[in-house]
């Protein structure tokens, strides 16, 4: 059932959370009942009755839809949901220009997991734009839009924001931006449409506040004969000739280790497991030019094999003084439920 609210609009969302797997934890932790491994969930299935048939399924009601403008709230029971801004433009900088007569769309959203599991959020699958003549249009990839949404799992307490771009024609007009609520392919999907050329009286705030554990440099994690440390931190204005940060921005660089136990040889990937976060909620990811420049740089070259313990350095680009910041490691592109987080910068 939707409704409105003087805080926003109120609505049912579903999402996919971590496994019943015990999370991640410190390695030398003699805690055997998984409950600090901050991934918020025991194991049990709440939705569902004991001839396991769905609790609140209400067989009268179909997909819902609800219509809101730039800066309303949406709030959903694992997902609050804020399109901050929209900006129309023709250029992303030198490299990323429209086909003729079109243009670049850029939306500007934040999206909160307010539940206490794990979350995980698709753009690709789940947004896409619209416009007046019911054409609709996916997301490009167009480089240049600022910190891009980065989407996948989301702790609990954890905010995403970021930017997601989509080419229309130019005189596109009543575009919205469609956000299915609930990705599962079973049942009805409930759906957002945010009205882009319509604004709130002020834009709804959405702040951080990490519902898991959060650990600090030279503390070992491990996850499924996986461990992960965080030796320590600095900072950089110059990588060299080739490696400036812009103006106003700064390099972060962060020296980690990685310990393969699994028993068979692992690859890690510095872009799709390995990021940096702020107190907002923007994602950072790994400037590779910088970090082919440091001396003693990750290398994500070559599988650990098993027993094998790698250390190196990765470099993010951001601006000067951002705080707090926090590297995230994700020990499983696929799994739900071990993104973890070292704090970095209080």
């Amino acid at each position: 059932m939707l409704a409105f609210t003087a805080g926003g609009i109120a609505l049912p969302l579903a999402g996919c959370s971590g496994d019943s797997d015990s999370g991640p934890e410190p390695t030398d932790s003699d805690s055997s009942d998984g409950s600090d491994g901050g991934d918020g969930s025991d194991g049990s299935d709440e939705s569902t009755d004991e001839n396991g048939s769905d609790e609140s399924d209400d067989s009268d009601s179909g997909p819902e839809q609800v219509q809101a403008a730039v800066g309303d709230l949406v709030e959903g029971d694992q997902l609050h949901l804020v399109v901050e801004g929209i900006e129309r433009t023709t250029s992303l900088g030198q490299f990323s220009q429209p086909d003729a007569g079109n243009e670049f769309v850029v939306v500007s959203l934040a999206l909160k997991n307010v539940s206490d599991d794990y979350v995980s959020v698709s753009n690709l699958l789940q947004t896409r734009l619209r416009d007046a003549e019911d054409f609709q249009y996916d997301q490009t990839f167009a480089g240049g839009g600022g910190n891009t949404f980065n989407a996948g799992q989301f702790a609990p307490g954890e905010v995403e924001r970021g930017t997601i771009t989509f080419e229309v024609p130019e005189d596109a007009s009543g575009l919205q931006l469609v956000f299915d609520l609930d990705a599962s392919i079973i049942g009805g999907i409930d759906r957002a449409r945010i009205n882009l050329g319509e604004q709130a009286d002020s834009v709804a705030e959405l702040e951080q506040d990490l519902g898991i554990d959060v650990y600090g440099t030279g503390e070992e994690i491990g996850y499924q004969d996986v461990a992960v440390t965080v030796n320590g931190t600095r900072t950089e204005s110059s990588l060299g000739q080739y490696s400036q940060p812009d103006e106003g921005n700064e390099f972060v660089i962060v020296d980690i280790s990685i310990t393969n136990n699994t028993g068979e040889e692992r690859s890690f990937s510095t872009i799709l497991q390995m990021m940096l976060k702020d107190g907002e909620g923007y994602t950072y990811q790994e400037s590779l030019t910088a970090t082919s420049s440091l001396d003693r740089s990750f290398d994500e070259g070559t599988p650990l094999s098993d027993g094998e313990t790698r250390r190196g350095e990765l470099a993010y680009e951001l601006a000067e003084g951002t705080a707090p910041l926090y590297w995230v490691f994700e020990f499983s592109v696929f799994a739900g439920g071990d993104k973890t987080f070292w704090e970095v910068r209080g």
